[in-house]
Formats: structure tokens, sequence, C-alpha cells
């Protein structure tokens, strides 16, 4: 396997960005570089997270923002190229 097919087989295997760097042992700015890349690509497209707070505040205090600005938790999934790549 190239690096691209086990950077893709973990992310759909649902594996963690913090444990695809332990696994593969790379340095976590080269994996977010190589997300950005396939993501580019259209092998990966960033899940659409949506808040499930119930604070009546329009969540800008909940841990829920700042989740689309890049401070929060990311997750990707595979497109259908994506998944023909690995397959």
């Amino acid at each position: 396997m190239s690096g691209m097919d086990e950077v893709l087989s973990r992310i759909e295997n649902g594996t963690t960005i913090d444990t695809i760097v332990k696994e593969l042992s790379m340095n976590r700015s080269t994996l977010l570089a190589m997300i950005e890349f396939l993501v580019d690509e259209q092998y990966l497209e960033q899940a659409d997270m949506h808040c499930s707070c119930s604070t009546s505040n329009l969540c800008e205090q909940c841990q829920c923002s700042g989740a689309d600005t890049g401070h929060g938790m990311a997750m990707y999934v595979l497109t259908s190229k994506g998944l023909q790549f690995i397959s």
C-alpha cells in the first residue's frame, strides 16, 4: 500500500488523525497536508458537523463554536473516488 492508500483506508475505518500519525510514524503537519491534498483532489470530503448542544444562546458559548473554523474537530469521509482508489 502507498501512503495515500494507508491514510484513506484508516480514515474509512474511522481512525483518528492522532492514531494515524502514530501508526504511520508521520509528522502531524505532513498528514494534515496530505488530507488537504486528498480533499482538493476529491478523494475525501469533510463531513458536515452540526452542533448538538441544547443551549438557547446560539451556540456562541458552547464547545461547538469554532468547529467550522479549524479549531474544532474535523471529520472526513471517503468520496466514491476515494473508495475506488483503495479497492
